[in-house]
C-alpha cells in the first residue's frame, strides 16, 4: 500500500512560517507589556521609601524633643536658679549672667546615660538675647563636641525664640534649625540631614514655677529632611493635630504628622500612642498598609 505525501504548495509554507512569526511576536509584546507594567506598578508602590524615610524622621523628631526638653527642664530648674548649678538629664549644668546670660549643658567626652535611655557627649551652650525670660527674646544653641547614641551630631543655626503667650495661656517657643545633620557612627560618613521650623507650646503644671513631670508641650509645624538613601522628604504637623511631648513620657504621643516624598505619589501618615499612654510604638500608615516600630 502506497502512502501518500501531500506536499503544500509555496505559497501556503510562506503563509504559515508568516502566521507562526507573528504570533511569535504577539507573545513577545506581551510579555514585555506585562514585564512593564510589572516594573511601573512596583515602583509606584514601593513603600519601602516611604517607611525609611519615616523612620529616621520619627527618630530625628525624637532626638530634638528630647535635647529641647533638656533646655527647657533647666530654664525652669531650682536649683541653677538658686545656685547657678544643677544636674540635668545626666549633664553638668552652669548659668552665668555675664557678659550675657547663658547656660551651657556639659556632659563628659565619653558620653553619659540621660534619663530617657540615649547616650550623649559634648556642650550644648545656650545664649540669650536679651534674656531667658524676655519676651521675644531669641536663644542661640550650639553643639561642640556633640555625639548623640554615639553619632556625631553638627548642628547650625539653631535657634529659639520666645512668643509668649499666643494663645492667652500658654506660653509659646519658635523652634529653627538651618540644618542639622546625624552623621552614623557605624557607616562611613552615612547619615541623615534635616531642618526644622516648629512651635512648641507648653503646658506648664501650674501647681509649680519649676519643672515638673506634668509640664507637657504641644508640638507642630515641619521637619524637612533627606533620608540616608538620599530621598528629600516633608514630615508637617498641623497645629490641631499637634504632637504631644511631655516630662513624664519619653515618647511621642498623638500626631498625626504626615509626610511626603519628592519621588512618591503616596502620602505618609505617622501615628504616635494616645495622650493617655506611655508606650514605645508608632505605626506608619501608607495607604492602608500599617507597619509598626519602637521608638527605641
Amino acid at each position: 500500500m502506497t502512502t501518500r505525501k501531500t506536499i503544500l504548495p509555496i505559497h501556503s509554507k510562506f503563509m504559515n512560517a508568516k502566521r507562526n512569526s507573528y504570533y511569535l511576536l504577539m507573545a513577545l509584546a506581551v510579555i514585555l507589556v506585562m514585564f512593564s507594567s510589572c516594573g511601573k506598578e512596583n515602583q509606584q508602590i514601593d513603600y519601602n521609601v516611604g517607611v525609611l524615610a519615616s523612620q529616621e524622621y520619627v527618630q530625628s523628631q525624637q532626638m530634638m524633643d528630647l535635647l529641647l526638653n533638656t533646655y527647657f527642664k533647666s530654664i525652669t530648674d531650682s536649683l541653677l536658679i538658686v545656685d547657678y548649678s544643677s544636674s540635668v538629664d545626666g549633664a553638668t549644668v552652669t548659668y552665668r549672667n555675664t557678659p550675657g546670660e547663658t547656660i551651657i549643658i556639659n556632659y563628659p567626652l565619653w558620653g553619659c546615660e540621660d534619663e530617657c535611655g540615649h547616650n550623649r557627649a559634648g556642650k550644648i551652650t545656650a545664649v540669650a538675647h536679651p534674656g531667658f525670660y524676655d519676651s521675644l527674646a531669641v536663644i542661640n544653641l550650639s553643639f561642640d563636641e556633640f555625639r548623640y547614641d554615639g553619632d556625631t551630631l553638627l548642628v547650625n543655626g539653631f535657634t529659639i525664640t520666645n512668643k509668649g503667650k499666643t494663645d492667652g495661656l500658654n506660653d509659646a517657643y519658635a523652634v529653627k534649625a538651618q540644618s542639622v545633620q546625624r552623621i552614623y557612627a557605624d557607616t562611613m560618613g552615612g547619615g541623615t540631614h534635616f531642618s526644622m521650623d516648629q512651635i512648641f507650646v507648653r503646658e506648664k503644671d501650674p501647681a509649680t514655677i519649676y519643672h515638673s513631670t506634668k509640664d507637657r508641650f504641644m508640638i507642630s509645624g515641619t521637619i524637612k529632611g533627606v533620608s540616608s538613601t538620599g530621598y528629600s522628604y516633608m514630615a508637617h504637623v498641623e497645629t490641631e493635630g499637634y504632637i504631644l511631648d511631655q516630662f513624664s513620657c519619653n515618647w511621642a504621643k498623638l500626631g498625626p504628622a504626615l509626610l511626603s516624598l519628592e519621588s512618591q505619589v503616596y502620602s505618609t501618615f505617622i501615628l504616635f500612642p494616645g495622650a493617655d499612654t506611655c508606650a514605645n510604638r508608632y505605626v506608619v500608615d501608607i495607604e492602608g498598609n500599617s507597619f509598626y516600630f519602637l521608638f527605641d
